[in-house]
């Protein structure tokens, strides 16, 4: 509020508005306010608006909710202290990633290149030689002990290379458009190495490998993709998961313009030939269960909880903020049926909305959390979230420079991170544990355009000397 509209001049506009004259003309006296301070023009603040705004932001707390269950409040020490790499950048930070098996990071930059660099202080970089791609990197996965990584490129590639010797393993292009999210899983060497890509031509691409062919340290050829999934808008972003009672394998996925996440069951069992894979879409879960709207949101980034894995952590596309939600995954029992079965038994119309209904509330009752980060951002904006490693809270990026921690708790922001560039966009950020024993510790790694990667550390505690 401006000072033309400090609260003397909003009972001014209010007593002439309602013609209490005679208490006017003492309360400008009394406040030394001229005559003209009580004229209201198109636009300004009177004290109905002001009530009327008051209601509204009341009326938007009761859509946020708080974790009611026992999840664990923001854990101390956090990481709040920034160290820049030992590591030169001339150009926009795209993607960081991080394994906690090899102790290492990953740091793709708009040039095309992907650096290795220590986990540990000073952050030195790990191999002589940086790994160049044809087209910039814009998401990388760890697998077989952090020794490998696969990743997706904006020339629609998925490209495999040694992640300690910076050698190329192996490359596929079956994106006609930019590849924005990969994404892997294997359980055990009884399973293969499955890794999901997500393209902007609007298809989902799952291939099966062998991991013992990548151990070699030899290039190899990749297979064509065993699975497709073509969706009628761009994909944002997916994560395997296992449902823990049936422990049978799911991809889940959202996509542009969309509410939902969408599950599809992935079958070693009833594959059609050994070795291969069946995938099925299997229903999808609601976000927005109560919503009238056409388009209420886009979940843009998922990330699973660290030990809970029917926990999936959500930011959305809201303007002018993001919004963190957090959701206990509903797993279909079986998956749904492509063409008709035996016939339904009729419904009525009543029993139709009572199925409805049901399944909303359903919905609804999944949703743990759902608050406003406050992180301003726009359409043009890539929303990214990871766990703390203990599971007490979230990051968050933002266009304005700072990195929030969202408690997951009670959905307040108890931690802001400024090292970045005011005003610049931190367009990518990873979260976990790194080291052993008693040198294991927690860190962040947040990267931006302003041409900056930190790792952030919680502070060091001062030793007393009395």
């Amino acid at each position: 509020m401006g000072s033309d509209e400090m609260p003397a001049i909003l009972v001014a506009r209010f007593l002439k508005a309602n013609h209490y004259d005679r208490t006017l003309e003492a309360f400008l006296e009394e406040t030394n306010l001229s005559e003209q301070a009580a004229t209201t023009n198109q636009g300004d603040w009177t004290l109905e608006k002001l009530l009327e705004e008051k209601v509204q932001f009341d009326t938007s707390l009761n859509f946020e909710r708080e974790d009611a269950g026992g999840s664990r409040g923001w854990t101390q020490p956090a990481p709040t202290t920034p160290t820049e790499p030992e590591l030169a950048i001339s150009t926009n930070v795209l993607c960081v990633a991080g394994n906690t098996e090899g102790d290492s990071l990953s740091i793709s930059t708009a040039n095309n290149t992907c650096s290795s660099v220590t986990a540990k202080g000073p952050y030195s970089v790990l191999s002589a030689r940086s790994f160049k791609a044809d087209s910039p990197i814009l998401s990388t996965t760890f697998f077989s002990q952090g020794t490998r990584t696969a990743s997706a490129t904006m020339s629609g590639k998925l490209i495999i290379h040694d992640h300690l010797t910076g050698d190329l393993l192996a490359e596929r292009r079956d994106h006609s458009k930019w590849a924005v999210h990969v994404a892997s899983w294997m359980s055990s060497h009884a399973h293969p190495l499955l890794i999901s890509t997500a393209g902007w031509d609007q298809k989902v691409n799952i291939y099966n490998l062998r991991a013992e062919d990548l151990q070699t340290g030899n290039a190899i050829s990749l297979p064509p993709p065993i699975h497709t999934i073509t969706l009628p808008s761009n994909p944002e972003s997916m994560v395997f998961v296992t449902n823990p009672d049936t422990k049978k394998l799911y991809l889940v996925l959202s996509r542009r313009d969309s509410s939902f996440l969408h599950y599809y069951r992935i079958d070693f069992e009833n594959a059609s030939s050994p070795g291969a894979i069946s995938v099925t879409s299997a229903g999808r879960q609601n976000l927005a269960p109560y919503s009238n709207a056409w388009v209420a949101f886009t979940p843009s980034a998922l990330a699973l909880h660290p030990s809970d894995p029917t926990l999936l952590a959500i930011a959305t596309s809201h303007l002018p903020h993001l919004k963190v939600i957090i959701v206990g995954l509903l797993f279909p029992d079986t998956p749904s049926t492509q063409g008709f079965a035996e016939a339904a038994p009729p419904q009525t119309i009543s029993a139709v909305a009572r199925a409805e209904l049901a399944l909303q509330d359903r919905e609804d009752a999944a949703i743990t959390l759902q608050v406003s980060t406050q992180a301003p951002q726009t359409p043009y904006s890539t929303p990214q979230i990871a766990w703390r490693p203990d599971g007490s809270g979230l990051w968050v990026n933002g266009d304005d420079g700072v990195v929030r921690g969202v408690e997951a708790k009670t959905g307040k922001v108890v931690a802001l991170l400024r090292g970045h560039e005011v005003g610049s966009k931190v367009r990518t950020l990873w979260a976990g544990h790194v080291g052993k024993g008693e040198d294991k510790k927690e860190i962040l790694v947040t990267g931006g355009f302003d041409r900056k990667c930190f790792v952030w550390e919680a502070a060091a505690e001062r030793v007393s000397t009395v």
